[in-house]
């Protein structure tokens, strides 16, 4: 399979955002699907429609934790997903993959929470995987590696996707909605495409001091360690959502003092093509596939 990637933000605020989705993505190749995270609830459904994203393209879903706006949405994925599998409109096997915590959260409350008519299906159809951060794993066709990112809330991982593009490898990275700690560094070094916490940026950040008070990243601190580490381009999600007419522009100006590469600062819905990204200076403009909401 000819690797053409592209990434859709379906959400980009923080757990109790209410003007825009809890911060979760996909990761598309030749039309198949790897979801990261799904919000707190049926809202996903809405995304993924507005998105044009049809559940039965998803290959693979990656809960990094069990809070509940990074969990609860792949509840109703199950839900929808189930009388298709039961009806048999739905063949293909659905992965759900988290660390163990995850994984025996989202059975205990299949069991309890799912028709009983359908939860054979679990397991055989929509198959439960608890990550081994030792292993490879192949997705949409690419290595991916898990990795602790040493959180202070609850347990919770990230990883790196190598994907292969006109014969060279890059590097993609997801370290989840904490700070980037010392030990997650390695994980974060030289990497094309880096995906970070943001919470906030500038006076509000320096007045709320989210790392001390909700082990949240700033703006200028995830900036500063992408410089540090060589990242070519950096997404900053997972944000407040009470200046979402200004935050592109603020939040790339904060980040910008600090950071040489490539800010981009998305939208809900909005998408990208990642092989256009490999190129990117510091000058240059991103196409935008869909410009979100």
């Amino acid at each position: 399979m000819k690797n053409n990637i592209k990434i859709t933000f379906l959400g980009t605020g923080h757990a109790s955002a209410t003007n825009c989705y809890n911060a979760c993505f996909t990761l598309e190749n030749q039309n198949d699907y790897f979801l990261v995270d799904s919000g707190g609830g049926n809202g996903i459904l809405k995304q993924l429609k507005k998105a044009n994203i049809s559940i039965s393209k998803i290959r693979w879903i990656f809960i990094s934790h069990i809070h509940m706006d990074h969990l609860l949405g792949v509840l109703w994925i199950i839900r929808v997903s189930l009388p298709k599998y039961y009806k048999k409109i739905y063949e293909q096997p659905l992965y759900i993959m988290g660390n163990d915590e995850v994984i025996k959260v989202l059975r205990m409350i299949c069991a309890e929470l799912m028709p009983k008519d359908f939860l054979p299906l679990l397991d055989n159809k929509i198959i439960f995987i608890t990550i081994n951060e030792q292993r490879k794993y192949k997705i949409l066709e690419n290595e991916v590696y898990f990795f602790d990112i040493n959180a202070k809330k609850v347990k919770q991982l990230g990883f790196n996707m190598y994907i292969n593009l006109k014969s060279n490898t890059y590097k993609f990275t997801f370290i989840g909605d904490e700070p980037c700690y010392k030990n997650t560094e390695k994980f974060v070094n030289n990497s094309t495409w880096l995906i970070a916490d943001a919470y906030s940026g500038g006076k509000t950040a320096k007045l709320n001091n989210p790392i001390k008070e909700h082990h949240h990243s700033t703006v200028e601190y995830t900036a500063n360690i992408s410089q540090k580490l060589n990242v070519k381009t950096l997404f900053l999600t997972h944000t407040l959502d009470n200046n979402l007419k200004n935050r592109k522009r603020l939040f790339t100006k904060y980040a910008k003092k600090i950071y040489n590469g490539n800010v981009i600062i998305p939208k809900d819905l909005e998408t990208f093509c990642l092989n256009d990204l490999t190129t990117i200076n510091n000058n240059s403009t991103l196409k935008i596939i869909n410009k979100g909401e």
